[in-house]
């Protein structure tokens, strides 16, 4: 599978994703309000964006997510975040 080039933001994110997902033993992650906000406060280049990121990375092939219901209403849910090469 041929992937787009990331920013450095953007693989940034892409690699912390994967963390999370690996901590969770590679099963579903809500990415809550507070989770975004922590992703937020890693990245700071990324703050106020990062949905927009998590969509990029979807079409560009580097995580799949789905929108759940958590407990702040809709939100995010992490389900696959491809390997880092």
């Amino acid at each position: 599978m041929e992937r787009e080039p990331l920013s450095a933001e953007a693989e940034a994110l892409w690699r912390s994703l994967w963390e999370i997902w690996q901590d969770n033993d590679e099963d579903d992650v809500i990415l809550d309000s507070s989770r975004l906000s922590d992703l937020e406060a890693e990245l700071p280049s990324l703050e106020g964006r990062i949905k927009t990121a998590l969509a990029y990375l979807q079409r560009a092939r580097y995580i799949q997510y789905r929108t759940g219901v958590g407990d702040d209403g809709l939100e995010p849910v992490l389900y696959d975040v491809y390997e880092p090469r």
